[in-house]
Formats: C-alpha cells, sequence, structure tokens
C-alpha cells in the first residue's frame, strides 16, 4: 500500500511540476503538443487510480499500457526540448521524474 501511495505521489509531483513549464510554451505549441503531453500525464494519473484498487495479479497486464504512455509522453517531452519550446534543464529534470515514476511501476507490477 505504501508503494501505491509513492507512485501516485510521484507521478502526481511529476505532473504538477510540467504543466507551469507547458502553459509558459508558445500558444500554438501549448494548444497542440503541450495538451497531448498534459493529457498524457492525467491518463497515466487516473490509470494508477484505476490499478491500484486490483489484485496484484491483476496488475500486471497493465504494464505495457503505462510502458506505452510513458515512451509516448517521453518523445513528446523530448520534442518540446528540442523545438526549445522547454529549457533544457527542465527537460532534464522531467525525464529523471519520468525514469522515477516508470521504474516504481515496474518494481509494483513486476
Amino acid at each position: 500500500m505504501k508503494d501505491d501511495f509513492l507512485i501516485f505521489q510521484k507521478m502526481y509531483d511529476f505532473t504538477t511540476y510540467a504543466f507551469p513549464i507547458i502553459a509558459m510554451m508558445p500558444k500554438h505549441h501549448r494548444f497542440v503538443l503541450g495538451q497531448q503531453i498534459e493529457s498524457h500525464m492525467l491518463e497515466i494519473l487516473s490509470l494508477l487510480i484505476v490499478v491500484n484498487k486490483l489484485d496484484v495479479n491483476d496488475r500486471k497486464q497493465y504494464f505495457v499500457k503505462f510502458s506505452d504512455m510513458f515512451d509516448v509522453m517521453r518523445v513528446k517531452i523530448r520534442l518540446a526540448n528540442d523545438l526549445q519550446l522547454i529549457y533544457t534543464k527542465q527537460y532534464l529534470n522531467m525525464a529523471e521524474m519520468s525514469n522515477e515514476v516508470i521504474r516504481l511501476i515496474y518494481n509494483w507490477l513486476h
């Protein structure tokens, strides 16, 4: 149960860190790329809530879904960095935070 809360809290912290950064993107990119990144983050948070209610054995089937969502989200965050829509330091912080969350999810589901 403690791990469940830690994972949710780390993803929540990651989301609250990223949203203000996304809000500072140029308007056109914020409403295309930024909203997609935000949407992925919110989907992951929602999925964590749903999966947390499942039996431990039933959670494993969700790892691929988590992994796929994280991969797509990370590519979009990287694209935002490459397009210089976010600062490199922000990108590195976001990459570190996402790596920590996916590592915790992997350990939680396996």
